[in-house]
């Protein structure tokens, strides 16, 4: 059965307009800063020079994919991720390759670790003010999910006794196959003010709820510009 999202959430371009108001305070990865023909250029390249050391097994060094990636350049930003590469790679010949070829480089790693891409090429001048979020960094401004109660307080509306946000790259609704598993999440002690919310279909009203959007904190409270909401089956207590 779809998920009745319409009535919850301004137009998509209103939601637009407020993301791109949050994207300027800091940029990261998760905004799309590299295309899909960048990273294509990048695969190649890395293919042909780096993948001896950076495939399991056999290799000799890691693979620069998933939680080791995070852990190894969460927080920092793209001009680290490249300076790494190219003083260290290729084992044999660090810096040999030009500058764009290692731009090309980052790119594929985005890639590869699930970053979205977008309509602008990465460029060298781009790398330093472009972060990694870090698992357990600052998640202002990230687009994050929380489970909460759906409640209205005057024309706000609100999820209290919510879990702690996690960050996550799907600005869509939860599937199905993932809201058994939010549904049982444990009640939280976070507040979040909901931004972008006008009205609740009949029942969701202190119901529990899994919303995603980008967070921001004021000096009162922390808000959520939603992108999406999912009812899920428990009722919360008034």
């Amino acid at each position: 059965m779809r998920t009745p999202t319409a009535s919850l959430v301004a137009s998509t371009l209103a939601a637009v307009a407020t993301a791109a108001l949050v994207y300027a305070q800091e940029k990261t990865v998760d905004q799309g800063v590299y295309t899909a023909g960048q990273a294509a250029r990048g695969g190649k390249v890395f293919e042909s020079q780096c993948t001896t050391c950076h495939r399991e097994p056999g290799g000799v060094a890691a693979v620069l994919a998933g939680d080791r990636f995070t852990r190894t350049f969460g927080d920092a930003t793209l001009q680290t991720v490249f300076t790494t590469i190219k003083t260290t790679m290729p084992r044999t010949a660090p810096g040999s390759l030009s500058d764009a070829d290692y731009v090309d480089i980052v790119a594929h790693l985005l890639r590869i670790n699930s970053y979205p891409d977008g309509m602008n090429e990465l460029g060298v001048t781009d790398l330093p003010g472009i972060k990694i979020p870090g698992q357990t960094g600052d998640l202002e401004f990230a687009l994050v999910q929380v489970v909460g109660c759906l409640s209205q307080q005057g024309r706000n509306w609100t999820l209290h006794t919510a879990t702690d946000p996690v960050r996550t790259r799907e600005p869509d609704a939860a599937r199905d196959n993932e809201a058994a598993t939010l549904d049982a999440a444990a009640p939280g002690t976070r507040t979040f003010r909901l931004q972008q919310v006008y009205g609740a279909p009949p029942g969701w009203t202190n119901q529990k709820v899994a919303a995603k959007g980008f967070l921001t904190r004021t000096a009162t409270d922390e808000r959520i510009t939603v992108s999406s909401l999912r009812p899920l089956t428990t009722a919360c207590s008034n």
